[in-house]
């Protein structure tokens, strides 16, 4: 389908640990390694079922960091229990985070602005894109920031009695854009191939 948003990947690599700290994970009563990690976690019981039976279905996993402490949730716990049952095996592990993107034509249409207006935005790092080969992909939460800036900036345009252009940028008083004709308010009356509600 040629809607259908791309789910996008970015993996990182960890391990495998050195010897000492192997020997702190494997301190770590009921933690599952090896294929039993891997087993529970593609069963969706957690990071395997040796853990679960031993200490029920909730284990408590508190995390400290530079002085912080946490006590996870239970998904949490597992995320992080699956992940330490593969690096104590002795291997590694990798991480992989998974995303939905927009392809262009999808960026601008959640934009509310034409193809070739948004391909400009990109192009200026109005709007960060990431590109999959030749093919810009865009993250919808980049999308509805830039809608929000503009609407922003309009309302803040507004208030100042300015007006505000298609593309979100402002001018004082009524002088037309360059080559544009005049309406009887003193507003252009020009489209241009650059403005968002060209073709």
């Amino acid at each position: 389908m040629a809607d259908e948003i791309p789910m996008l990947s970015r993996s990182t690599s960890h391990g495998p640990l050195p010897e000492d700290e192997l020997a702190i994970l494997h301190r770590i009563p009921g933690l599952v390694t090896g294929h039993g990690a891997a087993r529970g976690a593609a069963q969706g019981t957690g990071p395997g079922p040796g853990l679960g039976e031993e200490q029920g279905p909730t284990p408590d996993a508190t995390v400290v960091l530079d002085g912080t402490t946490v006590r996870l949730g239970p998904a949490a716990t597992a995320a992080v229990l699956d992940l330490l049952g593969r690096l104590a095996s002795g291997g590694q592990a990798v991480v992989a985070e998974q995303d939905r993107w927009l392809n262009t034509s999808q960026a601008a249409r959640l934009a509310g602005v034409s193809n070739t207006y948004l391909r400009q935005l990109a192009d200026r790092g109005e709007i960060p894109v990431t590109y999959r080969g030749t093919h810009r992909r865009i993250h919808p939460e980049d999308i509805l920031a830039w809608v929000r800036r503009r609407e922003e900036a309009r309302s803040g345009d507004a208030e100042r009695g300015e007006e505000a252009t298609p593309e979100g940028e402002s001018r004082q008083g009524h002088e037309p854009a360059s080559g544009g004709e005049p309406t009887p308010g003193g507003q252009s009356a020009q489209v241009t191939e650059d403005s968002p509600f060209s073709g």
